[in-house]
């Protein structure tokens, strides 16, 4: 175990192999650091963590752990386990060969990626996480979230900013944005609460829900899907819907009248191959 005095939010870079991250930021003036074998009794996890190093200069603190070795077919695991206590509104930047990062308190900038792992963070800065394999759930992005992953589960809570995800297998669902969002995923179901601005939303197949929408333009599409979208009350909404096997439900009063100055819009495209389109007050 390894302490440094840190009186202010410091930056960490992680270069690691195998490992498992826990992440807990507080109010306080110093940063610990462990780092253990994930199995005690594993030799090659021994060795590993024994190899590994954590230094910290000029409010950097940098940690590295053995990469597993190119082609190499043996069982050994080499897993570290990292356990790190920081000050509030550290950030941190890194990337592991296959890693779970599990983050508790307020961070400030993150920029992740692994070939393989789970990430879970309770509040963050500007957010960009990558991986390849695993789920990602952030409770809270005070800024911008980019968010990419081959096959996992994606929860996104509040997003001050704009989002961007990619998925190629799983579900993306984000209860609320700020900003634009832009979803494209190949397998799997889109569901956002409220939307701020606009939303540019793609699956190839699943469904698509918008909780309640208010202005700017949306674009919603699946090839098999329903998709539905609640637009809020006192908006004005333009419709461009469309289904060729299933039903248009349009909830909305249609006036025949161009919207005042002063209304609030929102242009609506929503196309479906199979599957139903519902357009309703939120």
């Amino acid at each position: 175990m390894s302490t440094f005095d840190t009186p202010a939010p410091i930056d960490v870079r992680l270069d690691a192999g195998v490992v498992n991250i826990r992440i807990t930021a507080s109010d306080r003036t110093n940063t610990v650091v462990e780092l253990r074998p994930t199995d005690e009794d594993d030799e090659s996890d021994v060795k590993a963590a024994q190899q590994s190093r954590a230094e910290y200069a000029n409010g950097t603190l940098l940690i590295r752990t053995p990469r597993p070795r190119a082609f190499d077919f043996s069982k050994k695991t080499r897993s570290v386990e990292v356990f790190i206590e920081l000050p509030t509104g550290s950030q941190l930047h890194g990337d592991a060969s296959v890693g779970n990062l599990h983050c508790t308190g307020r961070l400030g900038e993150v920029r992740f990626k692994t070939s393989m792992g789970n990430f879970a963070f309770d509040r963050t800065g500007p957010l960009h996480a990558t991986t390849g394999i695993g789920h990602v759930s952030v409770d809270r992005a005070d800024g911008n979230a980019e968010i990419s992953t081959g096959t996992g589960q994606v929860h996104l809570g509040q997003v001050d900013g704009t989002a961007n995800v990619k998925n190629s297998s799983g579900n993306v669902e984000i209860d609320a944005v700020t900003g634009d969002a832009r979803l494209r995923l190949a397998a799997g179901e889109i569901t956002i609460g409220q939307a701020g601005a606009g939303i540019d939303a793609k699956t190839a197949m699943g469904a698509v829900r918008v909780g309640a929408v208010a202005r700017g333009s949306v674009e919603l599409k699946t090839a098999m899907g329903d998709i539905e979208v609640g637009v809020v009350e006192g908006t004005a909404a333009w419709l461009d819907v469309h289904t060729s096997f299933g039903k248009v439900r349009n909830g909305l009063t249609e006036t025949g009248q161009q919207p005042g100055p002063a209304e609030q819009t929102v242009e609506i495209r929503a196309n479906t191959s199979c599957g139903d389109v519902v357009i309703r007050r939120a």
